[in-house]
């Protein structure tokens, strides 16, 4: 997997205030704070990108120390050079051992358009599914804002549960989002299939065009939606059968049954 590219200035300086806001409001308890996504593959647009970051706790943390966090990731300062945070609080303990249910203590998102930051304290539900591909981005290419390489203290995810969840990904990525978004998606899914490498969205769509293992004119209409030169929209029949082929790919190398879903 490829090193980390440096973020964006204006990426880094607010997750650098960001994570002094989170320490001090865990009493000095923050072990690790990781940019991770698009401002570290080297996908960053700032009005389409999140701010995506990951925040280790020492474990047995105290629960008005999670809710005072929780305030100073909702509020909307510092400004967010983005669409917006999204980002996800979890013990160290969590993070040295990833694995189903993939619990954690707290998720807040800056949804577009929303006046409130969304929260989801860990005691709400079993775990969340999305930690999975955050911990592999992380050990792959997270930027230490504060603490040690990830891989210190982040352990590996199996690869057959990377591999499921993109294909599941890819699934709704049909169902409920832009072709760009599904295509895209199905591109860097590609190239971990292909290499184990994490890239971004773009960077997929690239190495899957330069080296023939797409369709042309779906994935250059793809990168054309993604990077603003063209509208947005539904994925056309040629796409979907792009997106359901390497999410098939996907579910036979990680040994699971195929979709029957139309």
């Amino acid at each position: 997997m490829g090193a980390p590219a440096r973020p964006p200035e204006q990426v880094l300086s607010y997750a650098r205030l960001l994570a002094g806001r989170v320490s001090g409001s865990l009493g000095g308890r923050l072990r690790a704070a990781y940019l991770h996504g698009s401002a570290v593959l080297g996908g960053w647009v700032p009005d389409r990108s999140d701010v995506d970051m990951l925040f280790l706790t020492e474990d047995g943390i105290p629960g008005q120390e999670v809710t005072a966090a929780a305030a100073v990731l909702a509020a909307r300062q510092p400004a967010c050079p983005g669409r917006g945070l999204e980002c996800s609080v979890v013990t160290a303990g969590q993070a040295a051992r990833p694995q189903a249910p993939w619990p954690f203590l707290l998720h807040v998102a800056h949804d577009p358009g929303a006046d409130r930051a969304r929260i989801v304290h860990g005691d709400e539900r079993p775990g969340d599914p999305d930690l999975l591909m955050h911990y592999a981005v992380c050990r792959a290419a997270g930027w230490p804002v504060r603490g040690p390489a990830p891989g210190e203290l982040i352990g590996s995810v199996p690869r057959p549960a990377i591999l499921g969840y993109l294909a599941g990904e890819l699934r709704w990525g049909l169902e409920h989002a832009t072709e760009a978004y599904a295509v895209l998606n199905a591109c860097r899914a590609r190239v971990f299939l292909a290499d184990g490498r994490i890239v971004s969205k773009v960077a997929g769509g690239t190495i899957v065009l330069s080296q023939g293992l797409g369709p042309a004119a779906v994935i250059g209409r793809a990168l054309d939606q993604q990077q603003g030169h063209a509208p947005s929209a539904r994925p056309g029949r040629d796409a979907a059968d792009f997106v359901t082929a390497v999410a098939g790919a996907l579910r036979s190398a990680a040994g699971q049954a195929p979709d029957r879903r139309p």
